[in-house]
């Protein structure tokens, strides 16, 4: 609960909101009136960094470059555990698992999918809990969605007791044992969760999934090409940004929390 409301409370987001209010309430009263419009101007001054820079695919291309994608498998390698991590969803059973699903958590059950094809005689295990009251674990939502997608029901290994990233791995630790196994989860989760999982003894192949800015920000591309790049992205203004830089600040966030209680 604290690093929910420590996070909450200072992220970029909440931080302009904050000025953008404070603003409105001061603009309106004789005393503090330039107090306010400076606070509004500032307010503005922070949504168009926010929406109009490359500020956020900045900051997510720094996590996902953390390890590249695994394009390919060596199915006599002896790996044969492809554990995927939870994200967001609802459980409605009005609606079909591929609406019910959060945009990353199918992204990473595809990737997941597609690893599987490439390892035969391979399972994969999903891990997340209960996200609300009287619904089903996330888990098993994600394990309706790989069999719609046509993998076996006795290759599916469902964990959902966990509620966190940390859990996941805590949980999955007896399913996959001292082996390696495949771990999927987004590109910018990757970092924290297989940081985790060293912490815990395990061994970890990473698997980005949800990869957003490597198309763009390669690494390794030449400052004039970076630079070239970043000054493009100044002509094309996106709200959609707001999340993603929120989705940056959370991981950041994410990994200092568990770095102070000694999960990572």
């Amino acid at each position: 609960m604290l690093k929910r409301l420590v996070e909450l409370s200072f992220s970029p987001v909440a931080i302009m909101t904050a000025i953008l209010v404070a603003g409105i309430v001061l603009s309106v009263t004789k005393r503090r009136r330039k107090t306010g419009h400076r606070l509004l101007f500032l307010a503005g001054g922070l949504y168009l960094l926010f929406t109009s820079t490359p500020l956020a695919e900045l900051a997510i291309a720094n996590l996902e470059q953390s390890y590249p994608p695994l394009l390919t498998l060596d199915a006599s390698g002896g790996v044969d555990r492809i554990v995927i991590l939870s994200g967001d969803g609802v459980d409605d059973p009005s609606t079909p698992v591929t609406s019910n699903l959060a945009g990353d958590t199918t992204c990473r059950l595809v990737e997941g999918i597609r690893l599987y094809r490439q390892l035969p005689k391979s399972k994969i295990v999903v891990s997340g809990g209960t996200l609300k009251k009287r619904n089903r674990p996330i888990a098993q939502q994600m394990a309706d969605f790989i069999v719609a997608m046509g993998v076996s029901t006795e290759d599916v290994l469902v964990e959902g007791r966990s509620r966190d990233t940390y859990e996941n791995l805590v949980e999955v630790k007896p399913i996959v044992g001292q082996n390696p196994f495949i771990l999927v989860t987004s590109a910018c989760h990757l970092r924290r969760a297989m940081a985790i999982a060293h912490k815990l003894g395990m061994k970890p192949i990473a698997a980005p999934a949800c990869i957003w800015t490597l198309q763009e920000f390669p690494p390794g591309r030449s400052w004039s090409a970076w630079s070239f790049k970043v000054a493009k992205s100044f002509g094309y203004p996106s709200v959609a940004r707001l999340g993603s830089l929120q989705l940056a600040y959370h991981e950041y966030v994410g990994f200092i929390w568990y770095r102070l209680l000694g999960r990572l």
